[in-house]
C-alpha cells in the first residue's frame, strides 16, 4: 500500500449476526490529508464502517489496513487506536471523568503524555471546541451539545493522524455544528486526515471528497457538486 493511503478496505466484509452482511465486497481508501464525508440512510454501514478504521470492529472477511497495519494484528491495535480518533454521535458513551479537564486528559494521558505537555494538550484542544476556560467545569452539568464537544476535545488531545466522526453533529445545534466544521476544516488544512459521516448536505459539501453508502455498497464516490 501506498504511504500517503492511510485507509485501505480491501474486498472487506462484515456481519454482526453471522448471516447477514452489512457490507460485502467493500473497496475504499482514504488518502493521508483527504476530508471524507460518507452519506447514507440507516442501516447503510456508516458506523460499522468507521468502528473498522479504528478497529473496534474487525472485517469477517477481506482486509482493511490503517498506517499500513492490518486491523486484525493484535499488535498494532494501540497504535491504530491512538491515532485514528473516534467521536461517537451520543457522548454519554464516551465521557468518562467527572470534570472536564479530566475527561480530556484522560485520553492523551493513557498515551503516556506527561506534564506540562498534557496541560497544553487539555487546554489547546478546549480552545479548538470553543470551551476554553471551562475546565473546572463538572460534565454532568453540561448540555448535549456542550458534552458533544467535550469528546471532540478528548480526541483531538490525543493529537490523532485521523479524525473520524460518526455523526457527531447531530446533537449540535446549527452554531455548534458550524462551530465543528471550522474546526474540521482548519484541522484537516494543517493536515488531518477527516472521516466524518453526517446526513447534512452543507457538511459534505464543505469536503474534498463524498461516499455514499446504499446497503453496504459504494453508492457514489466523488467531489461533492
Amino acid at each position: 500500500m501506498s504511504t500517503d493511503v492511510f485507509v485501505d478496505f480491501r474486498d472487506a466484509a462484515f456481519t454482526y449476526d453471522g448471516e447477514a452482511f452489512v457490507f460485502r465486497h467493500l473497496n475504499l481508501t482514504v488518502p493521508q490529508g483527504q476530508f471524507l464525508c460518507l452519506l447514507g440512510g440507516n442501516g447503510s454501514g456508516k458506523s460499522t464502517l468507521a468502528k473498522h478504521i479504528n478497529a473496534l470492529l474487525l472485517p469477517d472477511e477481506g482486509e482493511v489496513v490503517v498506517f499500513g497495519c492490518d486491523t486484525r494484528d493484535a499488535e498494532q491495535t494501540y497504535f491504530i487506536r491512538s491515532n485514528a480518533g473516534l467521536v461517537f454521535q451520543n457522548p454519554d458513551d464516551q465521557l468518562v471523568a467527572s470534570l472536564i479537564e479530566n475527561d480530556v486528559a484522560f485520553g492523551p494521558e493513557n498515551l503516556g503524555i506527561p506534564n506540562p505537555e498534557l496541560r497544553e494538550r487539555v487546554t489547546r484542544a478546549l480552545a479548538e471546541v470553543g470551551l476554553q476556560g471551562f475546565e473546572a467545569h463538572e460534565t454532568n452539568a453540561l448540555s448535549g451539545g456542550q458534552k458533544q464537544r467535550v469528546a471532540i476535545a478528548g480526541v483531538l488531545g490525543m493529537e490523532p493522524k485521523i479524525l473520524i466522526l460518526d455523526e457527531a453533529s447531530a446533537m449540535l445545534d446549527p452554531r455548534g455544528r458550524k462551530g465543528l466544521m471550522r474546526v474540521c476544516r482548519e484541522l484537516n488544512g494543517r493536515g488531518m486526515t477527516v472521516v466524518m459521516i453526517t446526513h447534512f448536505m452543507e457538511e459534505a459539501a464543505a469536503a474534498d471528497r463524498v461516499v455514499v453508502l446504499d446497503r453496504g455498497k459504494v453508492a457514489c464516490n466523488g467531489a461533492p457538486n
